[in-house]
């Protein structure tokens, strides 16, 4: 399908991959799409400055801040994306007509016409998958065209709602762009006596034409004008729909807008705002964010949980409904806002028409054509018989696939990968299509795709990284060994018990799978060094490791069903740690976590656990979000013999009792990505394909795992292992 890009600042049209449909979006084909004349514009204006030496010391400053957290290699990953251009989706008002439904959706059917809203999902493309919150119906079908607009008159009518204005009011608009233009008509239908101000008269005359009452020029004469018409008392509220870096705009209208009156900041404008006459007038200040509530909610885009009728009577979706009805009953002159149509494939010229300030708004035109459909990908079961795994030969290149783009492996297992003799990044499966199509781009990869069904039915690789969110990691896995790719995944192996019957069954069926979980820590350097020290230990071994993990929201994706939380997700790599640093089988486990007063802590970011292991070894773990990231993340003592170690955030390693050569000072962690990675690549290569870890010690941390979540989920507990 066809998609508008900006590319290293200049506009173009790619053919990339239909977007996946998720089981609470809709896939719609789009008809028309709307360009504005002020995000959008500014957007491109802004691209076409971004420059390598544009802004300097914030470069540098970033540069340095991901050096703190990525080390060397993710940092350098970073600067190779960036100085290979990234594509930017652009778009975020549209229409079009559904052509597939989410399992979860209950609002649309195929067929329907819908006008669509979202940056990042209502772009500029022949076909887009939009979350069911973010959609719309529109019932008659002659206004589809027309109702490309709806995104931006959301943003105009929630800038009406805050602003609370009531019949008879005088209200000025200052800035009559499109978002301006759009207010005005707004505000008359709410019987509103409407001022606009502009410095173009071009725009001043359509205000005019739209039942703007009066209409004046950004000057000194305003505030006379204003006081004659308000009998010197000034407007009831003013609605800032102007964009500008200035706070000029924001002091001028304090001047001319009356005691306890409303300002509202629709528009992009500087807000560093004097003291008088906000306090002396006594003005309530509003800011008006986007389409109205539920904007940057995931719960309520992504999860499609609606607030309440009665308690939020006018969400973003409903904003853009009532948008939907003025424009089907002909209450908005969107006809006199968007007085120019392009087709998508001259969608520079349309632009251009903008930045020359001959359009306010300009409508992009697609041809839907009778191929763009959906074909929902089907998952064949397979047949229950043995798997024929290659062996892969020390000349033959290995093609590689990654299930996921995000940051961990943007700055971590993708440029480790990229560096790996024999091997070869072949592919890339995001759902984002841009993000997909920006990491194919540095990474030289032939296919992006947004699909991993397509990824695994093609002969287009021989192995796979996974690094999507945790909830699929086991079905991806399985999937991929059922297609003989050997895996390699980022932890955890999966999430819940259901999960881990299903894929140790698999496993205990093909035991000479290629497969690898990405338990990295006991690959790091100095996990090494205290390995061969306690080789030939003569007692068991006491190791307490803690973590100062940070905190991280509820609203963040791991702390939901797809990530399953931070202990399955990240204190999984410790408890593999314990298994490899004594040796041993877990017998027994004990577990505490904090009880919180409130919602915003959770029992699986602060918990302790103590495992006890067959050789008589105890290991004990502190995780917790509560403390300062100045203190280090990473911290672990281990005792034996009379002996001590201490280990500090993988930079420091110190021995008591043992070779004075032993201490060693990194200036960069080393946390064993690069050698995991490295022994899994070289393993599949072996005659006997030998694997970083043994399956019956992945299969004893995935269920070590998930015994602790559940007991820390249930505020702590023993268990026999």
């Amino acid at each position: 399908m066809r998609q508008v890009f900006l590319e290293n600042g200049v506009l173009v049209v790619h053919n990339v991959a239909q977007p996946h449909l998720d089981e609470r979006s809709i896939l719609v084909s789009i008809h028309y799409s709307f360009i504005s004349s002020g995000t959008e514009a500014a957007t491109v204006a802004n691209a076409k400055q971004s420059t390598l030496f544009h802004n300097v010391p914030h470069k540098i400053k970033a540069v340095l801040q991901s050096l703190a957290q990525n080390g060397v290699e993710g940092t350098q990953a970073l600067i190779r994306s960036k100085l290979k251009g990234t594509l930017q989706a652009l778009g975020y008002s549209c229409s079009g007509k559904v052509i597939a439904v989410g399992s979860k959706v209950t609002k649309f059917r195929p067929g329907d016409f819908v006008a669509c809203a979202g940056a990042g999902w209502a772009n500029h493309a022949d076909v887009v998958c939009i979350p069911e919150n973010l959609a719309v119906a529109i019932q008659n079908e002659s206004m589809v065209k027309y109702a490309s607009i709806t995104t931006i008159g959301a943003i105009a009518l929630q800038g009406v709602r805050r602003a609370q204005v009531q019949l008879g009011e005088i209200v000025a608009v200052v800035g009559l762009g499109l978002l301006g233009q759009i207010t005005v008509e707004l505000l008359k239908n709410s019987g509103c006596v409407v001022i606009g101000i502009d410095f173009l008269e071009d725009r001043l005359a359509l205000a005019k034409e739209l039942g703007a009452d009066y209409v004046f020029t950004s000057s000194d004469q305003v505030q006379k004008e204003i006081e004659f018409i308000t009998k010197h008392k000034g407007v009831d509220c003013t609605i800032i729909t102007a964009a500008t870096e200035s706070s000029e705009v924001v002091q001028a209208v304090m001047e001319y807008t009356r005691r306890k009156g409303r300002v509202v900041v629709v528009g992009d404008v500087g807000l560093h705002l004097q003291r008088n006459p906000l306090y002396k007038k006594e003005i309530d200040f509003l800011i008006s964010c986007s389409y109205g509530p539920g904007r940057y909610d995931t719960a309520y885009e992504l999860d499609g949980r609606d607030y309440p009728y009665d308690y939020v009577r006018w969400t973003e979706n409903r904003n853009m409904e009532a948008i939907v009805s003025l424009i089907q009953n002909k209450k908005l002159a969107v006809a006199k806002l968007a007085t120019q149509e392009f087709h998508i494939e001259d969608v520079a010229k349309a632009y251009e028409e903008i930045k020359a300030k001959r359009a306010l708004g300009v409508i992009l035109k697609y041809t839907p054509k009778s191929d763009i459909s959906f074909i929902p990908a089907v998952k064949k079961p397979f047949k229950d018989k043995n798997i024929v795994f290659p062996f892969f030969t020390q000349k033959q290149m290995v093609r590689v696939g990654f299930i996921g783009a995000g940051g961990f492996a943007q700055v971590k297992l993708l440029p480790i990968v990229s560096k790996v003799e024999g091997v070869k990044i072949a592919a890339i499966v995001d759902a984002n299509v841009t993000n997909a199509e920006n990491t194919s781009r540095t990474y030289g990869a032939a296919v992006s795709l947004v699909n991993d069904t397509e990824l695994f039915t093609k002969d287009i690789i021989d192995a796979v990284v996974i690094a999507s969110p945790h909830i699929f990691h086991c079905d991806q896995i399985i999937e991929a060994l059922e297609h003989g790719k050997a895996v390699f995944v980022e932890k955890p192996m999966v999430t819940t018990f259901d999960q881990h019957e299903k894929l140790s069954a698999f496993l205990k069926k093909n035991p000479t799978a290629p497969f690898c979980v990405d338990y990295n820590r006991s690959f790091a350097p100095f996990i090494q060094k205290i390995k061969w020290e306690l080789v030939s230990r003569k007692t068991p071994v006491m190791i307490h490791y803690r973590m100062n993990s940070g905190y991280i929201p509820g609203s963040h994706w791991v702390q939901t069903d797809m990530g399953a939380g931070r202990l399955i997700g990240e204190a999984c790599h410790i408890f593999d740690l314990f298994c490899f640093l004594t040796g041993s089988q877990p017998v027994s486990v004990s577990a505490e976590a904090i009880k919180p007063l409130s919602d915003n802590l959770f029992p699986t970011d602060n918990f302790t656990v103590q495992i006890s292991f067959k050789d008589g070894s105890v290991c004990s773990l502190l995780y917790t979000a509560l403390g300062h990231s100045g203190l280090g993340k990473e911290y672990m003592e281990v005792f034996y013999d009379g002996k001590s170690i201490v280990m500090d955030d993988y930079k420091v390693l110190k021995g008591y009792g043992v070779s004075h050569s032993f201490n060693e000072t990194m200036a960069f962690q080393d946390k064993g990505h690069e050698l995991i990675l490295n022994k899994f690549f070289t393993g599949l290569r072996s005659e006997q394909r030998t694997m970083p870890i043994s399956l019956e010690r992945l299969h004893t941390v995935s269920e070590l795992t998930l015994i602790i979540d559940k007991l820390v989920c249930q505020g702590g507990g023993e268990k026999q292992f």
